[in-house]
């Protein structure tokens, strides 16, 4: 669960949790409004940039092979309005994403969204790049 604040969703919050993304307000008689999203994946993190009105993701999908369950990792790129995914990137194999800020640099005007990812081997016990 995070709080963010948008001109669609000015002091709202969001919850992620399995194959969906809710985001709600609570309106001055504290009613609570919700809006949900079906990403068909666990999402992990997530981040509204203001200047691009968009959200950015990092989700994991799950599959079964006969043999074993395999992680999947994405970062989406989601429209703030119409939550259509606009770009989706799938990480390395055994890449899970672990952070999305949002972040400028000097004489630059722009902002963009820095992804902090880990590779996360069956064989470590901690990651050790990323």
């Amino acid at each position: 669960m995070c709080l963010f604040n948008s001109v669609s969703f000015p002091d709202s919050l969001a919850i992620a949790k399995e194959n969906l993304l809710t985001i709600g307000k609570i309106d001055d008689i504290q009613k609570l409004h919700i809006h949900a999203i079906h990403l068909g994946k666990h999402a992990r993190r997530i981040f509204h940039q203001e200047q691009f009105h968009t959200f950015a993701i990092c989700s994991v999908k799950y599959s079964q092979t006969n043999i074993e369950e395999i992680e999947t990792h994405f970062v989406r790129l989601l429209d703030n309005q119409t939550f259509e995914v606009l770009s989706s990137y799938q990480l390395d194999t055994y890449e899970n994403g672990c952070s999305i800020p949002s972040c400028s640099f000097t004489d630059d005007n722009n902002a963009y969204y820095c992804v902090g990812t880990a590779y996360v081997l069956p064989e470590e016990n901690k990651p050790n790049k990323g």
